[in-house]
């Protein structure tokens, strides 16, 4: 699933190829993705509108409307990514697609249609967003640990992926920074000491700031939904578990451990259970 390095790069690709332009036609092959208005009346407000700003909050992009003042929330569920076109020609997995008045077109897509879309005058109007939790990279060290120190029963991997506590963090991050820190997913908090507390909340601001920047460098890899596949293998740094999950199952520390798979909160997790503790 998309999470903050992602979203983040959605956004700056809506920035980069969408704003500013005059929405002249609105399609959508999958309407039920669409959640608080009917298609028609999305069509009509959306139509002679236009792109003003876009933000991020956790996992959601914001699109903010220039004409209307609404906002065009999008989520993009396990599998959603955005293609933006010059030139009108079928899109894989498209779900909906706004076409501008210089012909280009920017497709949502969504391979197993999970993904959601609003149209809201105020981001109250969706629980998930108004029940949001903090942006992780806008702790301090002494919020995180306050925070954390809140929900000392909690799993450690649930309470980093618990979106009403900690805001864009989901599957793979949470692997990735227990990873780099060192911490076994399995471990409640309790079980954690000081240090490892806090060498946790370094590794959570330096894994989604490497991630950040990896993808907003590789924003040409967003048309192919080329983002949570094999092709991290060749992108992040070997050292890192997103360059193995997807391929050989190694651990970056030492290739001759093998990571192990299990199941948290419902979710398949990768680790190493020698070097992870």
């Amino acid at each position: 699933m998309p999470e903050i390095p992602e979203v983040t790069a959605f956004g700056a690709y809506v920035k980069n190829h969408c704003l500013k332009k005059v929405i002249t036609l609105v399609q959508s092959t999958a309407p039920q993705l669409i959640k608080n208005i009917n298609l028609a009346a999305f069509k009509q407000i959306l139509v002679g509108d236009q792109f003003e700003s876009v933000s991020r909050l956790g996992k959601y992009l914001v699109i903010d409307l220039k004409k209307s003042k609404k906002k065009l929330v999008m989520h993009f569920g396990l599998t959603g990514f955005l293609t933006y076109l010059h030139n009108h020609e079928n899109v894989r997995y498209s779900c909906v697609n706004f076409i501008f008045n210089d012909h280009s077109e920017l497709h949502y897509n969504s391979v197993r249609k999970f993904g959601k879309l609003w149209l809201i005058d105020s981001i109250d109007e969706i629980k998930e967003l108004k029940n949001l939790g903090t942006d992780p990279l806008k702790f301090s060290e002494k919020q995180f640990l306050a925070l954390i120190a809140d929900n000392k029963p909690k799993n450690i991997k649930v309470f980093l992926m618990d979106q009403t506590i900690i805001a864009g963090i989901g599957n793979e991050y949470s692997d990735e920074i227990l990873f780099q820190a060192g911490i076994d997913p399995r471990r409640t908090i309790n079980d954690l000491s000081v240090a490892q507390k806090k060498r946790l909340f370094k590794m959570m601001g330096s894994v989604l700031n490497y991630a950040i920047k990896l993808r907003m460098h590789n924003l040409d890899k967003i048309p192919s939904g080329g983002f949570f596949s094999q092709v991290d293998k060749d992108t992040f740094k070997t050292s890192y578990l997103q360059a193995h999950r997807h391929s050989d199952g190694k651990c970056p520390h030492n290739k001759n451990h093998e990571l192990a798979r299990i199941k948290i909160n419902g979710r398949t997790s990768y680790f190493c259970p020698i070097d992870q503790r």
